[in-house]
C-alpha cells in the first residue's frame, strides 16, 4: 500500500508545488478575489450556484483586486479540451487587472465553446510577453493542465464540504455547546466526514477544540486490493465517499487523492526559469471566488502565476436523493420539522441546489412548502404553508422538486403525518421500568408530553417513539398510587391530548417456588467427558426444567391462572398455562415443565424469573436460577509426552470462558470470545482427570469436567453427561 502523509488542510487541498515533500503545506494563505457568474438560456446565476458549465453559456469572468492593490495582475482564461489536442488561439482572453474598464481591463466576457472540457484562470504578474508565454505553455502541455484542472476542480469541492463541516461546528460550539456531542456526528454524516468519535468523549467545553484541530495528520492509502482508502488521525480525519460524478453526491472516492502524487508533480514539473505555477482552491461564495493559496506568491523570477479551475463543462446529473428511513415521516405543519434525506454532502455544502420545495399533494389541489438544508439536523427543514391549510386527517403525500444549478430536478416521494384526530390511548399497563406505551396517533406529530399528578403541577416526562407507538417515560411514583393525567403536544394549531392512567394493578403474593430441578437430556454414562455443574442455581437450557409453585395460605390456584418465564433482561419470555406446560395437581400446587431452549429460544441466557399471571394481571417475580447454555463436548486428548498441552475437541466451545487444571484457575486458558473453531489447546488434566471450566453465561461459577480414563471418545455431536448438582429445596 503506497501511503502518503498530509496535514488535515492539505488533505483536503492537496496541491502542492513540491513532488519531492512529504508534508505539503496547507492551503491557509488567502489569495485574491475574482467575481464570475454565467448565463444560460437568459437566466443568469452568480458562480456559487453554478454546478457546471455547458458550451453555450456566457461567462463573465473580473478579477475583484482591493483598490491599493501594488502588484500589476494579468488574468487570463483559457478553454481546455482532450489532453492530446491543444486550445487554439482564440480560447485564451485577458484582461489587465489594474487598468479600468475600456482601456485593457475590466471584465471578461466569454462563450463557452463547443468541444470545451474545462475554463480555467490564471493569474499573472505582469511581465512583457506574458499572455502569449502562458498560452504557448498551454498548448505546449495541454494534457499536464487538463489533468491539473480536473484535480483542482474536485478539489474544491472537497474542500468546500471541509469548510461547511468547520462552519457548522463553530456555530454549534457557540450557540449550543452541550449539544456538540449530539450534533456532529449528525453535520459529519451529512457532509460525508468521518470525524474521531473520541473527541465526543471528552468534556463539553473541549469538544470543540477536537473536532476543529487540523494540525493532526491524515494518512491517505491507497490499496490495490480494496476500493477504499484507509484513514487515521484527528478529529477531522475524512472519509471522503464522494459522489459518482464531482457535483451530484453518489460515492466514490475522490480523484485527487489517488492522483496527488501527480498534481504534485504537475505543478513542479510546470516551472521554468521565469514562471512557477501555484494551484489556487475557489471557494464560492455568491458571485465571489475566493482564492486559497499553500504557496506565497512570488513577483520575482521565477514569478507565481496563479491557476484556479471553473466547474467543468460537461453535463452534471442532479443529485439523486433518498429518504434516509421510510420510518422517516414528517409532521405536515409542525415548525422545524425536519426531511432526513441522504445522496448529496455537496446539497449541504454548496448552493448549487436553489428554490427547493416540498410539494403536497392534496384534495383542494397541490400546495409547496419551502425547503432548507441544513446539515446539523441532518436534513431539509420544512417551512410552513403560505396560506393556513384545512384540517387534515391521515398521511398525505409530497414529492421533493426544485433546481440544482439551471436544471430542475424531482426528488423522491415521501409521506407526511397529519395530526388529524389528535388522539391517544394506553397500550397496556406501564412496564416494570416505568415505560407506557400510547398509541392512536402519528408520533412525528409530537412535541412534548407532560405528566400531571392528582394534586399537583404539570412536569415535562421523557418520551421517545417506539414500536409504532409514543414511550413515555413515568418517574418511580408516577402512576402507580393515584391516577395521573398525560397531556401530549402537538404542532401549533393543534388541542392537547389529555390520557388518564389508572395506577397499575398487582396480584398479590398468592404462592412461592417452592423447588425446581433441571435434567440432562441424554445422559451418557458411558461416556468419555463427564460435566458435573458448580452450582444449583445453573440451569441448562437443553434440559428438562420443572419447577413446583405452592399456594400461600388462605390461596388456591385457578386452571384459569398461567405462569410467565422470562429471563431478567426481557429478551426472551414464554406463557405457560394448564394442560400446556403446567400441571394443577391440587388447589395449592402448581407444578411447571418446559424445555428453555424450545420454549426460549436458542439464544437466551442469564437470570432466570417467572411470576403468576392471573386475570390479565401479572404478579410480582419469582427468582429460578441462571440459565446455562452448554458446548457439545467430545474428547480430551493428551500427547504421551507430559509437557506437552493437552486439546479438547467439541462444538459450540465459544459457550466456554475458561479451562484451568486448578480449582484456583492458576494457569488457565482463556478461550477468545466467539471462538468458531471445534478445537481448543487446554492444560492437562489433573491426575484424577478433572479439567475446571468457567461458562461463558455464569463465569462466576467453577464446573467440573472429568475424564473418564481409558474410556472411548463419544460420537460426533454427542454432548457430555451432565450431572446436575442437587436442586434447591
Amino acid at each position: 500500500m503506497k501511503r502518503l502523509s498530509l496535514s488535515l488542510a492539505a488533505s483536503l487541498s492537496m496541491l502542492s508545488a513540491g513532488a519531492a515533500l512529504a508534508d505539503p503545506a496547507p492551503f491557509d494563505l488567502a489569495g485574491p478575489d475574482i467575481r464570475v457568474s454565467v448565463t444560460r438560456h437568459g437566466v443568469t446565476l452568480p458562480i456559487a450556484a453554478v454546478p457546471h458549465l455547458a458550451a453555450g453559456d456566457k461567462v463573465k469572468v473580473e478579477a475583484a483586486l482591493p483598490s491599493d492593490e501594488s502588484a500589476h495582475y494579468l488574468l487570463i482564461a483559457a478553454f481546455l479540451r482532450d489532453p492530446t489536442n491543444p486550445p487554439p488561439n482564440a480560447w485564451f482572453d485577458k484582461a489587465e487587472a489594474w487598468k479600468r474598464a475600456g482601456h485593457g481591463g475590466g471584465p471578461i466576457e466569454l462563450t463557452v465553446p463547443d468541444n470545451a472540457q474545462h475554463l480555467v484562470l490564471y493569474l499573472a504578474p505582469e511581465t512583457g510577453g506574458d499572455f502569449k508565454t502562458l498560452r504557448d505553455a498551454v498548448q505546449a502541455r495541454p494534457g499536464a493542465f487538463v489533468r491539473a484542472a480536473q484535480d483542482l476542480e474536485q478539489a474544491s469541492l472537497d474542500r468546500s464540504r471541509y469548510d461547511a463541516y468547520l462552519s457548522e461546528i463553530r456555530r454549534i460550539s457557540a450557540a449550543q455547546p452541550d449539544a456538540l456531542a449530539h450534533l456532529a456526528p449528525v453535520v459529519a454524516d451529512s457532509l460525508r466526514i468521518k470525524i474521531n468519535e473520541a473527541c465526543l468523549q471528552r468534556q463539553s467545553e473541549l469538544q470543540a477544540n477536537c473536532l476543529l484541530d487540523s494540525k493532526q495528520s491524515v494518512v491517505l492509502g491507497s490499496d490495490d486490493s480494496s476500493a477504499s482508502s484507509s484513514l487515521s488521525a484527528s478529529a477531522t480525519d475524512l472519509a471522503l465517499s464522494l459522489s459518482a460524478t464531482p457535483q451530484g453526491g453518489f460515492g466514490y472516492f475522490s480523484p485527487y487523492i489517488s492522483a496527488v502524487r501527480d498534481i504534485v508533480g504537475i505543478f513542479g514539473a510546470m516551472r521554468t526559469a521565469k514562471y512557477q505555477y501555484i494551484p489556487a482552491l475557489g471557494a464560492a461564495h455568491e458571485d465571489r471566488l475566493s482564492l486559497a493559496l499553500n504557496t506565497p506568491p512570488s513577483f520575482a523570477n521565477p514569478k507565481s502565476v496563479l491557476m484556479a479551475a471553473l466547474p467543468a463543462v460537461k453535463p452534471a446529473p442532479p443529485p439523486v436523493l433518498h429518504v434516509a428511513s421510510a420510518a422517516n415521516q414528517p409532521c405536515f405543519a409542525a415548525k422545524s420539522a425536519t426531511l432526513a434525506m441522504a445522496g448529496a454532502p455537496l446539497l449541504y455544502a454548496t448552493a448549487y441546489g436553489r428554490d427547493l420545495a416540498l410539494r403536497v399533494h392534496l384534495k383542494s389541489g397541490d400546495i409547496d412548502l419551502p425547503l432548507t438544508p441544513d446539515a446539523s439536523r441532518g436534513g431539509l427543514v420544512i417551512g410552513q404553508p403560505a396560506t393556513p391549510v384545512p384540517d387534515l386527517s391521515g398521511p398525505v403525500t409530497a414529492t421533493m422538486h426544485g433546481m440544482w444549478g439551471f436544471d430542475s430536478f424531482t426528488g423522491p416521494e415521501v409521506t407526511l403525518q397529519s395530526a388529524g384526530n389528535w388522539q391517544w390511548k394506553p397500550d397496556g399497563a406501564p412496564k416494570g421500568d416505568g415505560q407506557l406505551l400510547l398509541t392512536g396517533a402519528p408520533v412525528s406529530c409530537v412535541t412534548g408530553v407532560t405528566l400531571t399528578p392528582a394534586h399537583g403541577a404539570a412536569v415535562p416526562v421523557p418520551w421517545k417513539a417506539e414500536g409504532g407507538g409514543l414511550a413515555v417515560t413515568l418517574l418511580a411514583a408516577q402512576g402507580k398510587q393515584e391516577p395521573v393525567t398525560l397531556t401530549v403536544l402537538g404542532p401549533e394549531g393543534t388541542h392537547p391530548a389529555s390520557v388518564t392512567v389508572e395506577p397499575a394493578k398487582v396480584v398479590q403474593p398468592v404462592a412461592r417456588i417452592t423447588a425446581h430441578s433441571s435434567e440432562p437430556l441424554h445422559a451418557e454414562p458411558g461416556g468419555a467427558l463427564e460435566l458435573s455443574l458448580g452450582s444449583p442455581d445453573e440451569i441448562p437450557a437443553d434440559t428438562r426444567l420443572s419447577f413446583t409453585l405452592k399456594a400461600r395460605e388462605k390461596e388456591h390456584f385457578s386452571p384459569r391462572d398461567s405462569v410467565e418465564v422470562a429471563t431478567v433482561n426481557g429478551e426472551a419470555s414464554t406463557r405457560l398455562s394448564i394442560g400446556n406446560g403446567l400441571t394443577l395437581v391440587d388447589q395449592g400446587i402448581v407444578v411447571a415443565n418446559l424445555m428453555p431452549a424450545q420454549a426460549l429460544g436458542a439464544s437466551a441466557f442469564g437470570p432466570l424469573r417467572a411470576r403468576l399471571v392471573r386475570g390479565g394481571v401479572a404478579g410480582e417475580w419469582m427468582v429460578l436460577g441462571s440459565l446455562v447454555r452448554l458446548p457439545k463436548l467430545r474428547q480430551v486428548t493428551c500427547p504421551a509426552d507430559p509437557a506437552t498441552a493437552c486439546s479438547l475437541s467439541g462444538e459450540g466451545l465459544y459457550l466456554l470462558a475458561s479451562i484451568a487444571a486448578r480449582q484456583d484457575f492458576d494457569g488457565a486458558v482463556s478461550v477468545p470470545e466467539g471462538f468458531p473453531g471445534f478445537t481448543l489447546t487446554v492444560p492437562r488434566p489433573a491426575p484424577d482427570g478433572t479439567l475446571f471450566l468457567r461458562l461463558h453465561d455464569a463465569p462466576e461459577v467453577v464446573n467440573r469436567l472429568r475424564v473418564r480414563h481409558g474410556a472411548a471418545a463419544p460420537q460426533t455431536g454427542v454432548p457430555p453427561t451432565i450431572v446436575a448438582p442437587p436442586a434447591k429445596p
